[in-house]
C-alpha cells in the first residue's frame, strides 16, 4: 500500500465542507492498484476505508490534490454546468500565488458500472484529460515585470471539469503576492460572465499591481444554452484597457487609451464625466428602444474600463500638467472608443426586411502639443452616433401583435439617425491663456412610416438640429474668476458642466456664433 499525501494547499479547509469531502474522498488517501492496472498503466483506484458516501464516483487526471481540486469535485457533484467554475478561478490563482507551482487536474464522472463500497478515486491520465474540451472555457494570462507568463485555464462541460496553471519561469515573492491580489477580481469576472443573462464585472482585473505585473488578459467562451454562446476578451496594460464581448443580447467594445495621463482629472472630475457619459447611453437606449440586458452590460463595461486608472506608466512632465482652469475645459477621463449593437430582429413576418435594430457609438479624443505651459495647446472632442429602427403601435398604450393577417398590419415603423459632437480647445502663448472656445452640435432624423392594413398611410421625416459656439476666454480670465478658492471652484465647475456632449438638440443653448 502507498500513502498519497497532499502536494499543494489542501489544508484543512477542504474538510470543512461535507459535500466536498464526500465527493472527492479526502485529502490524504491510501492507494491500491486495481487488478492488472499497474501493469497496463491504465488506471489506479485510490480508496479510503469507512462508510460509503452518497454521490457519484469520479475519474481524475492525476493524484495531485489541492483545495481547488476539492472544489472541482464539489461543483461537479452539486452544480449545473453554469456553476461548475464557481470559486475555481480565484482559488487556482491563490494556489499559484501561494506556491508558484504548475498545477493540472481534470475530473469527470466514472463510466457506468464503476462502483465501490469505499471512497474511490479512479486515476486515468490518458483517458481523462479534458483541458480545452468544455463548453465553458476561461483563460487568464498574466505577464509579470520580469517577463514571466502565468497562464490559467478552466473548462467545464456536461461531463467534466478541468483546470490548469502554468508559469514560464519561477515567480519572485512580489509577483506571487500581486497574483494573489487578483484572485477575487478573477473570480468576479468568471461569476459575471457565467450568469444568465451575463454580467460584466472586470473592475478587479483592471486594478493589478503595476509594480510587479505588466499585462492581464482574459478570454471566456460560455455556452448559455444549446444554441447560444457568450464570448468575452479583456486586455489591460500600462497604456490601454479594452474589452469586447458578444452573445445573444448583442455585441460591444470599449477601448480606453491610458497613454496621455496629463489630461486626466482628479477622481471627482472623472466620476462626474463618467456619470454624464452614462446619462448619454441611457438616453440613447430610451430613444432607440434598446431592450434586453445589453444596455446594462455595456454600461458596466464602460464603467469598469474608466474607473481608477491607477498610476500612469510614465508620469507626465511637470511642465505639461494642466491647471485647475485648464481642467474646466476637459472631461478628465482618458480617451476612449466605445460601441454596442443589438441583433437585428424581423418582428413583422409580413415585412421581414423591416428590422428592429440598434447601434450606438461613443468616443472621446484629446490632442496635446507644446513643450511646456509656455506654449501648451489642447483640443478635445466628444462624439456620439445612434442608428435604430423599431415597430410601435399607432395608438399609445396599444399592443402590437404582428402576423401575416392584414388586420394585424396597423403600426408605425420608426427609423432614427442621430449624431452629436462637443469640442473644446485652448492655447497658451508665452504662458498666458490666449484662446479658449467650445462648440457643440446635435442633429436628429426621425422617419415614421405608418401602415394601415399593411398599406402605407403616411411617410414623414422629422429633421432636428442645433449648434452653438462660445468664446470662453473672457470668463476664464483671472479678473473674471472669483478670488476665493471655493467660489473659484464653483465657477470653473459651472463652465465644465457646459462642455459635455448633448445628443438632444433641445438641450443645447445657442451661444455666440
Amino acid at each position: 500500500m502507498n500513502t498519497i499525501s497532499s502536494l499543494n494547499r489542501a489544508g484543512t479547509s477542504a474538510t470543512n465542507s461535507a459535500s466536498a469531502t464526500s465527493a472527492t474522498a479526502a485529502i490524504a488517501t491510501t492507494a491500491s492498484t486495481s487488478s492488472g492496472a499497474a501493469a497496463r498503466g491504465d488506471s489506479t483506484v485510490v480508496s479510503l476505508g469507512g462508510a460509503p458516501p452518497p454521490g457519484p464516483t469520479f475519474v481524475w487526471e492525476n493524484r495531485t490534490r489541492s483545495t481547488a481540486a476539492v472544489m472541482m469535485a464539489q461543483n461537479f457533484a452539486n452544480q449545473p454546468m453554469a456553476g461548475r467554475l464557481q470559486g475555481l478561478g480565484g482559488e487556482l490563482l491563490k494556489q499559484v500565488a501561494y506556491d508558484g507551482a504548475d498545477f493540472s487536474q481534470s475530473i469527470q464522472r466514472a463510466p457506468d458500472g464503476v462502483h465501490a463500497d469505499t471512497y474511490d478515486m479512479l486515476v486515468a491520465p490518458s483517458q481523462v484529460s479534458q483541458h480545452g474540451m468544455g463548453d465553458n472555457q476561461v483563460a487568464l494570462t498574466i505577464t509579470t515585470r520580469s517577463g514571466v507568463k502565468v497562464q490559467l485555464s478552466l473548462d467545464a462541460g456536461d461531463n467534466s471539469v478541468a483546470i490548469k496553471a502554468e508559469s514560464s519561469d519561477d515567480l519572485n515573492e512580489a509577483e506571487r503576492k500581486a497574483l494573489g491580489k487578483l484572485a477575487e477580481g478573477f473570480q468576479k469576472a468568471i461569476d459575471g460572465i457565467t450568469e444568465d443573462p451575463p454580467r460584466i464585472d472586470l473592475a478587479g482585473l483592471t486594478q493589478y499591481d503595476s509594480g510587479a505585473l505588466t499585462a492581464v488578459d482574459l478570454k471566456a467562451t460560455i455556452k448559455l444554452n444549446p444554441k447560444e454562446t457568450q464570448k468575452l476578451e479583456f486586455h489591460a496594460d500600462a497604456t490601454s484597457r479594452s474589452v469586447n464581448f458578444s452573445g445573444p443580447a448583442g455585441a460591444a467594445k470599449v477601448a480606453v487609451d491610458l497613454s496621455q495621463p496629463a489630461a486626466w482629472g482628479n477622481k471627482e472630475q472623472q466620476a462626474k464625466a463618467l456619470d454624464r457619459y452614462l446619462q448619454q447611453v441611457d438616453q440613447a437606449g430610451l430613444r432607440g428602444q434598446a431592450s434586453g440586458a445589453m444596455l446594462g452590460m455595456f454600461k458596466d463595461a464602460f464603467t469598469d474600463m474608466n474607473s481608477d486608472y491607477g498610476l500612469p506608466a510614465v508620469a507626465p512632465s511637470r511642465n505639461l500638467l494642466l491647471t485647475e482652469r485648464d481642467h474646466a475645459l476637459t472631461t478628465g477621463l482618458a480617451d476612449f472608443n466605445a460601441s454596442m449593437s443589438l441583433p437585428d430582429v424581423a418582428s413583422n413576418p409580413a415585412k421581414p426586411l423591416e428590422k428592429d435594430s440598434f447601434s450606438y457609438e461613443l468616443s472621446q479624443h484629446t490632442q496635446m502639443s507644446g513643450q511646456s505651459a509656455w506654449d501648451l495647446s489642447v483640443s478635445q472632442q466628444q462624439q456620439s452616433r445612434l442608428k435604430a429602427s423599431y415597430h410601435m403601435p399607432v395608438k399609445a398604450g396599444a399592443t402590437l401583435a404582428l402576423d401575416l393577417s392584414p388586420n394585424s398590419q396597423n403600426y408605425q415603423y420608426v427609423t432614427i439617425d442621430d449624431a452629436a459632437s462637443s469640442s473644446t480647445s485652448f492655447k497658451y502663448d508665452q504662458g498666458v491663456l490666449a484662446k479658449a472656445s467650445h462648440a457643440m452640435q446635435a442633429s436628429r432624423s426621425t422617419r415614421v412610416l405608418e401602415y394601415m392594413y399593411g398599406k402605407v398611410k403616411d411617410d414623414h421625416t422629422s429633421p432636428e438640429g442645433k449648434a452653438s459656439s462660445r468664446d470662453l476666454l473672457p470668463s476664464l480670465q483671472d479678473d473674471a474668476l472669483p478670488t476665493g478658492a471655493w467660489e473659484r471652484a464653483q465657477a470653473l465647475g459651472a463652465i465644465n458642466d457646459g462642455i459635455f456632449l448633448q445628443a438632444n438638440p433641445g438641450a443645447i443653448a445657442v451661444g455666440d456664433r
